[in-house]
């Protein structure tokens, strides 16, 4: 089939050019014979090394549809409605990758996502479009693109994504110089990029961290990118910074730990943090930190929260196609009191079953089922659910 498609594409290819190609007036009278010959001198043209051969050598192509199903006992639980069940069936995923290597030294990553297909916040983006320069056996290589930028590792095994993502992820265009070795495993990294993300997360309702600023008239200004007050703007230029150190000083096991800069109103936002990840035999165990070193203050109370999160999870390969998983995660807004619906904790078990696979294709079935126990003021004067029960089943295919 190959064969009969390369070959086709080459007739076509040849035919075509053929007809572009102005011929002298004399080649209206041209033989069979000379007609052949000169279809053979383009043919050899087509065919020079580097024109078709190869080409399939360079590309990788990957992708993964998911078909997620989920319920919830509470749709929000920072109203007064107790117990409003919701349920959802829809597309979550679907994703294009293609890797293109360039050169011997440059390699180009690409990948088309899209979510909640089935809803009217449907999306479709460029997830990843990086580029990586490195040399084999030279320890100095670049990344520059957008792509998760190197602060957190965010392993999961589960359904959805550990609180250190949903907090601290820096999906953001940015440019990565780095030294990596083998013997041992070291990779030491410095990323700037623009913009203030992880504010951003954290005014845009993260997790319920809701900081309200006022404005030079003491008034609640509408929210703007990085939610700061009405004195100041939140930045879009290239200032902020990310530095990176990752080992694995035994199979098995990788430390990591990072740091990030973004700039405030009057202060730098400044956040580390920290990440374990150890395999033996058909057991994983995952465990990550994050937290505030440095916040601006509240423009309200004068105070600097300085929130955190973590996680720590373990799966288990109980059979060849089975893996079962728990995690156990912590949110803290570091905010005097007790507010309603600020998640505190989480508790999450899951399993994924591999239904079949062959090469580099793979359908799974996933679950998981998790509770979350949320702060209430005092007395619950607004009458507001303190625990989430949610469900979630996902059929996933990856190529």
């Amino acid at each position: 089939m190959n064969f009969l498609k390369k070959n086709g594409i080459l007739f076509m290819a040849l035919v075509f050019l053929y007809l572009l190609i102005p011929q002298p007036a004399s080649s209206e009278g041209m033989s069979n014979y000379e007609l052949e010959q000169e279809i053979k001198e383009l043919k050899k043209k087509i065919e020079k090394p580097g024109v078709f051969e190869g080409l399939a050598e360079k590309l990788t192509f990957s992708g993964a549809i998911e078909l997620d199903l989920s319920y919830a006992d509470d749709s929000d639980m920072g109203d007064n409605k107790v117990n409003d069940s919701t349920s959802d069936l829809d597309i979550g995923t679907v994703e294009l990758g293609l890797e293109t290597a360039f050169h011997e030294y440059v390699t180009g990553n690409f990948i088309l996502k899209g979510e909640a297909l089935d809803t009217d916040n449907d999306r479709v983006f460029w997830d990843e479009a990086t580029i990586t320069i490195k040399k084999e056996g030279f320890a100095i290589y670049f990344v520059g693109g957008k792509r998760g930028q190197p602060f957190g590792f965010f392993e999961s095994h589960l359904i959805n994504d550990p609180i250190t993502q949903d907090c601290y992820e820096i999906a953001k265009t940015g440019a990565t110089v780095g030294y990596s070795t083998e013997h041992p495993s070291l990779d030491i990294s410095a990323t700037i990029y623009k913009g203030e993300v992880l504010m951003t997360h954290m005014l845009d309702g993260a997790y319920g961290l809701d900081r309200t600023y006022l404005d030079e008239l003491g008034a609640l200004p509408g929210w703007r990118t990085g939610g700061m007050s009405g004195t100041y703007e939140g930045t879009d230029d290239v200032n902020s910074y990310i530095g990176n150190i990752t080992i694995s000083p035994v199979e098995g096991l990788m430390v990591a730990a990072f740091y990030d800069s973004e700039p405030g109103d009057g202060e730098r936002n400044e956040t580390a943090g920290g990440t374990l990840h150890f395999e033996f035999s058909k057991i994983t165990l995952d465990a990550e930190y994050i937290a505030a070193i440095q916040r601006e203050k509240d423009s309200i109370d004068k105070k600097k929260h300085k929130e955190s999160a973590w996680f720590a999870a373990i799966a288990f390969q109980v059979i060849d196609p089975l893996e079962i998983a728990a995690r156990y995660e912590s949110f803290d807004d570091d905010i005097g009191g007790e507010q309603d619906g600020h998640p505190t904790n989480r508790y999450s078990v899951g399993f994924t079953y591999t239904l079949f696979e062959k090469d580099n294709f793979a359908t799974s079935l996933m679950g998981e089922y998790r509770i979350t126990n949320a702060e209430v003021e005092p007395g619950n004067p607004n009458g507001v659910d303190d625990k989430l029960n949610e469900a979630f089943l996902r059929l996933a295919i990856e190529f």
